[in-house]
């Protein structure tokens, strides 16, 4: 029963969170800053609830104490473009709501931004992770440890 009722409350944050995101301009424009240029476009095209949705895995990354420098910057600057995609695919709210409630799966949004970014900068694992970056479960030791922070938030 515990179960139910936290699947439950679970996918109602879900839904609140897509029909009601509360973006930070000011924040979104300070860690995009250092993003490569030519992805910046792509970016500024995100809306409002996934540019609230990757400030939020950013903002989980940056607050984990258990990660190196290292890992925290990596994993830091793929939150930043890994829904990309969704810059091109364009998912409604009806979409975002079904997806929620239905538990519906979507890779197109990893397919476009693998293709935008390979496309953009011809660097292939960045490209690759972007694909994969859903795989469940992952053998990709980074995914699998990004996946966490991104079904958190």
């Amino acid at each position: 029963m515990r179960n139910i009722i936290d699947k439950i409350l679970y996918r109602s944050w879900q839904f609140y969170k897509a029909v009601f995101p509360r973006l930070n301009l000011n924040k979104w424009k300070e860690i995009t800053e250092e993003t490569d240029d030519r992805l910046k476009p792509l970016l500024e095209k995100l809306g409002k609830a996934e540019k609230a949705h990757t400030l939020r895995v950013f903002s989980l990354i940056s607050k984990d104490n258990r990660l190196t420098k290292e890992q925290q910057r990596e994993l830091s600057d793929f939150a930043i473009v890994h829904d990309i995609g969704k810059a091109i695919t364009k998912p409604s709210l009806f979409f975002k709501v079904a997806k929620v409630i239905l538990r519906l799966s979507s890779d197109a949004h990893c397919i476009e931004g693998c293709r935008a970014v390979w496309k953009l900068t011809r660097n292939k694992k960045l490209a690759l992770r972007i694909l994969r970056h859903h795989v469940k479960p992952n053998s990709d030791e980074f995914l699998a440890k990004f996946q966490q922070y991104d079904d958190q938030a």
